[in-house]
């Protein structure tokens, strides 16, 4: 495997001999890879690694996955080139595992900072400048290295040299065949381009009900409870945080941009187009008070597609368990029509979840659930190509016998 793998992005023309577009990236990474051999003390072959015209894919990404060191050419044609996008990310995954490779970034030409990707965080070095007669370290930065290399041939020996000294000494750092990737040549063409705008995330609409301190049912201990509706923590400390906070960070790291709101602050009548899917969270005590469990029918009844309801009965919870089929017997007489129409996971949800682990799978996977359901519905009625959409994994899988963690018998 290589020491070192130069990432470029390759210009558009013609790539008859001696008018080749990249020639001074190959001048540039010939001088790299002599130098880096000397200092490293290996053979000129094993020293690094440039994809040509030419190079078998297979090849390239072999030392793509196997490198110790990863040396970009930035540039801002650097920063819009989906194949280097995607190995920007192939070696990002692959440091998350290992801490290998090193990224060593090069200053090829200038470019805006706005032009920069919010997935690159290394900024290119620059060495500190020498006595002499020449300016190459200030130039290096003014101009960089594509341009100190067509001024004249030499002057950006020193930066060169530089550069090798950097790229050997973080090899040296990296043991030999540190678990190299797996990656082939069309794993690679599968993965995202991380230099791509990323989409703005979807909003997804989250409200809690739940009571809380001051209007709690009778006999009702305050342990779980807080100021609010959204202080609520009905897995107990062990869980974390209140409810709110925890979907919240679900949400988040799936994608979504949530909006938690209590209960008594939405509106359930208004019949406008959704603006994000919707996932209602119940605290089935809060279903004994004749009003809430009447605005909590509303919600149900309303038949909208594209929300969901996930109810917590925390087997942790002595008062819950004591009160299992009461509490159960109201969420199936407020919500019918979700646990009528629902596949199996999502009556599941609905039912119970005894566990914080239980709630947060089945919360990922309704998320995407009632995001695929709004998505359809508000995709306009002329563009059925449009209307199909991937089902999540495990959603609306049916399984006999799989529960998610319901508390399915009084303990």
């Amino acid at each position: 495997m290589p020491l070192f793998f130069l990432s470029y992005a390759r210009i558009p023309g013609s790539r008859r001999t001696g008018d080749d577009p990249d020639r001074l990236v190959f001048d540039f990474y010939e001088e790299l890879a002599g130098l880096v051999a000397a200092h490293a003390g290996v053979e000129r072959t094993a020293a690094g690694f440039v994809d040509r015209q030419g190079t078998r894919g297979e090849e390239s990404v072999r030392a793509l996955s196997g490198c110790r060191v990863f040396v970009p050419l930035y540039s801002k044609r650097y920063f819009t080139d989906p194949v280097c996008g995607r190995q920007w990310t192939a070696i990002t995954r692959r440091a998350l595992r290992t801490r290998a490779p090193r990224t060593v970034p090069v200053l090829w030409t200038p470019y805006p900072a706005a032009s920069v990707p919010a997935a690159v965080q290394d900024v290119p070095e620059v060495p500190a400048e020498q006595e002499g007669p020449d300016d190459e370290e200030e130039s290096y930065a003014a101009m960089g290295l594509h341009q100190l290399l067509d001024l004249e041939e030499g002057r950006a020996r020193r930066i060169t040299e530089w550069l090798a000294l950097r790229i050997a000494s973080a090899a040296a750092t990296v043991p030999a065949g540190s678990a190299p990737g797996s990656l082939d040549r069309t794993a690679l063409a599968r993965l995202p381009d991380a230099f791509a705008a990323a989409p703005p995330r979807p909003p997804l609409r989250i409200t809690v009900l739940a009571p809380y301190e001051d209007r709690l049912p009778i006999g009702r201990e305050a342990a779980r409870y807080g100021p609010g509706p959204l202080d609520w923590r009905p897995y107990g400390p062990v869980a974390g945080g209140p409810i709110a906070e925890q979907v919240t960070e679900l949400a988040r790291n799936l994608g979504f941009a949530p909006e938690v709101v209590e209960f008594d602050k939405v509106d359930l009548r208004g019949r406008d187009t959704p603006a994000a899917p919707w996932i209602l969270v119940v605290d089935p005590w809060a279903l004994g008070d004749p009003g809430t469990a009447a605005r909590a029918k509303e919600f149900d009844d309303a038949h909208r597609p594209w929300t969901a309801v996930l109810t917590a009965l925390a087997d942790n919870d002595p008062q819950t368990k004591e009160h299992f089929d009461r509490l159960r017997g109201l969420v199936e007489s407020v919500f019918p029509r979700s646990l009528r129409e629902g596949r199996v996971g999502e009556q599941t949800a609905v039912r119970g979840l005894a566990t914080a682990d239980a709630f947060a799978l089945w919360f990922g996977e309704l998320a995407e659930s009632a995001n695929m359901r709004y998505l359809r519905y508000i995709q306009p009625q002329s563009s059925p190509r449009n209307t199909t959409a991937v089902k999540p994994p495990g959603v609306g899988v049916d399984e006999p016998g799989t529960d998610g963690g319901a508390l399915e018998a009084r303990p």
